[in-house]
């Protein structure tokens, strides 16, 4: 009887140990779409994820300030197209 009890206890200990576990990440996912992180191979994910967040920003900034160049140029507003092309060169630092 004690050895059943021992047994089913270190049974269900084990079982319960492995079940808390999450997996590191999902590979098999976008960049933008993985769900949870953890440990080192994690963590190293999550940093490039929110690399690609940031540029993807980034990127629908500079469009929308290129796209209101255009508009500002076709208003013929001076003072309007030296402000957006201002604007355009903060957020379209890095493209070229």
């Amino acid at each position: 009887m004690n050895k059943i009890f021992i047994i089913s206890a270190l049974t269900l200990t084990f079982v319960a140990c492995s079940s808390h576990q999450s997996p590191l990440y999902e590979k098999e996912k976008r960049p933008e779409d993985p769900e949870q992180y953890s440990g080192v191979e994690g963590s190293i994910q999550k940093q490039k994820v929110q690399a690609y967040q940031s540029q993807q920003a980034n990127k629908l900034r500079c469009q929308d300030s290129r796209l209101d160049l255009v508009d500002a140029e076709a208003g013929g507003d001076m003072n309007l197209i030296r402000q957006v092309k201002a604007r355009v060169q903060k957020n379209c630092v890095a493209e070229k």
